[in-house]
């Protein structure tokens, strides 16, 4: 008798630590849950923030923003460019590899964003790479514009000039 009562606790035991693991399993996941919940809702306030921010930080009356661009051009590796605004220097980079293939897939970057009162403005752009070669190449492009009350995006463009084989360097605005 008493052999069966200590299976019979035994069992019941096993029963309850078996219904607790499974209620605590099942809390784990209820909890699981609402935390990949509240990842999403973080991750949203987030992007709502960041976007009011450049809102305040950067209002359409005054924002001007310069990118970068590189078509596939074959003779030109790109390595760095130096920003001047109205004779100041405003910014500089250094591309890494995975940069440089991004831009050569298409990709433009955002080198400069800031605040430019509205009348006319100069903007000198130094593009440091190499050649086909390796051999060092430093190409300077200046641009002299003008800023409305409205926003203003240039654009560092560097293409191919497929007629004479080698690279272009211009500023164009975008419309």
């Amino acid at each position: 008798m008493k052999a069966i009562q200590s299976l019979y606790l035994a069992s019941f035991m096993a029963v309850a630590m078996l219904t607790s693991c499974l209620s605590f399993a099942a809390n784990n996941a209820s909890l699981d849950q609402e935390i990949e919940a509240l990842k999403a809702d973080v991750i949203e306030l987030n992007q709502s923030l960041y976007e009011l921010e450049e809102k305040l930080l950067f209002p359409a009356t005054t924002s001007f923003a310069v990118f970068v661009s590189m078509e596939a051009v074959k003779n030109f590796e790109i390595s760095g460019v130096k920003l001047n605004l109205d004779e100041e220097p405003v910014t500089a980079h250094i591309y890494s590899r995975e940069q440089i293939d991004a831009l050569r897939r298409g990709g433009i970057q955002k080198l400069y964003t800031a605040n430019l009162k509205p009348g006319l403005h100069k903007l000198t752009a130094v593009i440091d790479g190499k050649d086909e070669d390796g051999r060092p190449v430093q190409k300077t492009v200046v641009a002299d514009f003008g800023k409305a009350r409205s926003t203003k995006y240039l654009e560092i463009k560097i293409s191919q000039n497929k007629k004479k084989q080698r690279p272009e360097f211009a500023i164009v605005e975008w419309k």
